[in-house]
């Protein structure tokens, strides 16, 4: 299922725990891993330095990109020396890459090697946050066809998996890959479908169509049907399930999409405390 992991590391709190996350998975599907650390070109040529420039003179400013470059290098060494020793504890091979661009569009060029992205739910910048999804993860969310695994402050094994499906694509895809979890991992199983934007009978015949594909693959799965919104009921039942990855659709891509998070997802990630496996629908 994952051979290759891509863990986006900036050195925060939060990176650790994805780097304890991707380690996990990758010892579990015998997987190797790739620690990607990227220095956002906009450090190096971004309008504050400029201004810096106006102030400090030509002179100054010349010797202040070298040394801006030289500090990344020097972080991201060290970045990867601290992730390459928990690889060697476990024996999971490691590729190490510092590459220097847009955030972005650097994340997607290496990503396109990969069966996966981990990243954690915050950044290096997440006590200024004030509980919001980290800026950097929410634009590569938006921009990633791989599945991404968004992880919390706090690492625990994946014993108990939550699916929310609804019909959609993408959730066709999450029920796809959480039962596929579930059968390699062993893990108990909860479906859940919320009756937010459609009639209880129609979200009883999605959720039949999970619980199908469910036995189809031997997997025995509780169905919960819920009611009212469904980032409430996701959080709600993950806690009452005492769940441990929460699987769900990831954003489309369409030309809105682009700019607008789906709320549900969005609210999901920020307020989950478990790791969630945002799947991709066909395109």
């Amino acid at each position: 299922m994952y051979k290759r992991i891509l863990l986006c590391t900036d050195g925060s709190p939060a990176a650790d725990v994805a780097a304890e996350y991707s380690i996990w998975l990758a010892e579990k599907f015998s997987a190797g891993m790739v620690a990607l650390y990227i220095t956002d070109i906009r450090l190096l040529e971004g309008p504050w330095l400029a201004d810096l420039a106006g102030a400090v003179g030509a002179q100054p400013y010349a010797a202040l990109v070298p040394q801006l470059e030289n500090i990344q290098r020097e972080k991201a060494d060290a970045i990867h020396t601290a992730v390459q020793k928990k690889c060697q504890q476990h024996n999971i091979p490691c590729e190490l890459i510092h590459d220097t661009g847009s955030l972005v569009s650097t994340m997607l060029r290496h990503e396109q090697r990969a069966d996966i992205v981990v990243l954690g739910q915050h950044g290096e910048h997440a006590q200024w946050s004030h509980g919001m999804l980290g800026s950097g993860v929410e634009r590569i969310l938006r921009a990633s066809l791989k599945p991404a695994l968004v992880t919390p402050d706090s690492f625990r094994p994946i014993q108990r998996i939550l699916i929310a499906y609804d019909g959609s694509s993408g959730a066709r895809r999450a029920l796809q890959d959480g039962l596929e979890l579930a059968q390699r991992l062993g893990c108990e199983t909860t479906l859940l479908t919320a009756c937010q934007n459609t009639s209880e009978d129609v979200a009883a015949g999605f959720l039949r169509e999970a619980r199908q594909e469910a036995e189809t693959r031997q997997i025995n799965a509780h169905a919960q049907l819920a009611h009212g919104d469904a980032e409430v009921a996701i959080l709600h039942w993950t806690l009452q399930t005492k769940a441990d990855l929460i699987v769900m659709g990831a954003y489309g891509h369409t030309r809105i999409r682009e700019f607008i998070l789906g709320s549900t997802t969005q609210q999901v990630l920020q307020k989950a405390t478990v790791p969630v496996l945002l799947a991709r629908g066909q395109s």
